[in-house]
């Protein structure tokens, strides 16, 4: 279809050699309905058709979320298992499940019903990472190798970001991210609207680390902190919550452990928002 711009242009060259005064009077009134109301209808209809389906982010606890779409796709991303302290949904079903790495806070497969696609971050010797680049439905999922260390996985080896595109939207779920981004990393990343980002130290950045990460990436949209110490967590090397919310002012504690995500509203910076966990 032709550019708003295009069809005044193509018009005015038609009105140069008006066929009858009548039409050419029709003609001027039809381009200043254009001009004045015309593309702006055209870009609602746009915008209308562009505009992204309902997508909703619950959180289960530690780094773990359930993605879900308008559609009805969903994914796990790192499933938690019993005894960290978080209840476990029965009967919790997904498309796919996406495991960042294979710690056993994040790579219980098992939690999810039926035969969904697994789709896990590391190689099986875990020396590696497994490029995953595909499309689940209306979901693009993809992946970033980072470590779950400062030390280049010295310590605690390999860990993997995993970007999930949908409805306009680029999520980036940072597992157990142990270091600043370098460039290429960064790069590889790319822009993102969401960010889900760990700030509870112990195993991985801390309060600090994670505000810079965050100043690196530069969410659009939001922040969401996760795998920090809560009132049920029984990992007692985490870190609360409360040190990484010092300085931040634009903090939103909805109700609940259900997140709506949009791209419609603008923010002239990301807000951080503390969900619940049930």
């Amino acid at each position: 279809m032709p550019s708003t711009h295009e069809r005044p242009r193509y018009i005015g060259r038609v009105l140069k050699r008006p066929s009858h005064p009548r039409v050419a009077i029709a003609l001027l009134v039809f381009v200043h309905a254009i001009a004045v109301g015309g593309a702006t209808s055209w870009a609602t209809d746009a915008g209308a058709a562009a505009a992204p389906s309902k997508v909703t982010l619950t959180w289960l606890g530690q780094s773990c979320f359930v993605l879900a779409t308008a559609a009805g796709t969903r994914v796990v991303i790192d499933p938690i298992p019993k005894g960290i302290g978080y209840e476990l949904p029965v009967g919790l079903r997904a498309d796919v499940v996406t495991i960042s790495h294979e710690h056993f806070d994040h790579n219980n497969a098992g939690l999810v019903a039926g035969h969904p696609r697994v789709l896990r971050g590391l190689t099986a010797d875990k020396k590696g990472w497994t490029k995953v680049n595909e499309k689940v439905k209306d979901i693009a999922i993809r992946t970033v190798g980072v470590y779950h260390d400062d030390k280049q996985g010295a310590e605690r080896g390999l860990n993997t970001v995993f970007i999930f595109e949908v409805a306009g939207l680029r999520i980036a779920h940072l597992g157990d991210l142990g270091h600043l981004l370098d460039d290429k990393q960064l790069s590889a990343i790319g822009s993102v609207d969401v960010v889900l980002v760990p700030v509870g130290g112990g195993f991985t950045i801390d309060a600090d680390r994670a505000t810079r990460v965050i100043d690196q990436l530069r969410p659009r949209l939001v922040v969401v902190p996760m795998h920090y110490r809560t009132t049920v967590s029984t990992i007692s090397q985490l870190a609360p919550l409360d040190e990484f919310l010092v300085g931040k002012a634009n903090v939103r504690r909805p109700p609940g452990n259900v997140l709506p995500l949009t791209t419609v509203k603008s923010r002239p910076a990301a807000e951080v928002v503390v969900m619940g966990y049930k």
